[in-house]
């Protein structure tokens, strides 16, 4: 296993092992998978936007991985985590990286819940322009 960089103002280490998968150390203090699971702090990977592939592949360079890893970073359960989370916030930074990044199409059963649900106005909206987009992209 490999430590690539930290997560959260908590500074989690995330790793990757010798197969590929991501990892965290957990608070047990064993490593666990971020694809076997969704831990909170991964929520916070939202606000860095097209910045943090960036600099998790400047981090896989430095510590000697393909910068190409970062592809395979679980990025939808960082969006998943921020659009069901009771914050606006969150809320907001999932809906920010889908409008950024696309995508929204896989997020559909979120992003529906959110249109009634969203903390404001403008994330129902966004969430309601994002759905729309996302089924006329389908019907193409």
């Amino acid at each position: 296993m490999v430590m690539v960089t930290e997560l959260s103002e908590s500074r989690v280490p995330v790793g990757v092992t010798g197969a590929g998968e991501w990892v965290y150390l957990a608070r047990e203090g064993g490593w666990s998978s971020l694809t076997g699971s969704t831990p909170v702090f991964l929520v916070t990977v939202l606000p860095k936007g097209g910045a943090f592939h960036s600099d998790l592949r400047d981090q896989l360079v430095a510590a000697g991985l393909p910068p190409s890893m970062a592809d395979t970073f679980p990025v939808a359960s960082s969006i998943r985590l921020g659009l069901t989370w009771p914050a606006e916030f969150w809320q907001q930074a999932a809906l920010d990286w889908l409008e950024r990044e696309g995508h929204a199409e896989a997020f559909l059963p979120e992003l529906e819940a959110l249109m009634h649900t969203g903390g404001t106005q403008r994330i129902r909206h966004t969430a309601r322009r994002l759905v729309r987009a996302a089924r006329q992209q389908a019907r193409a």
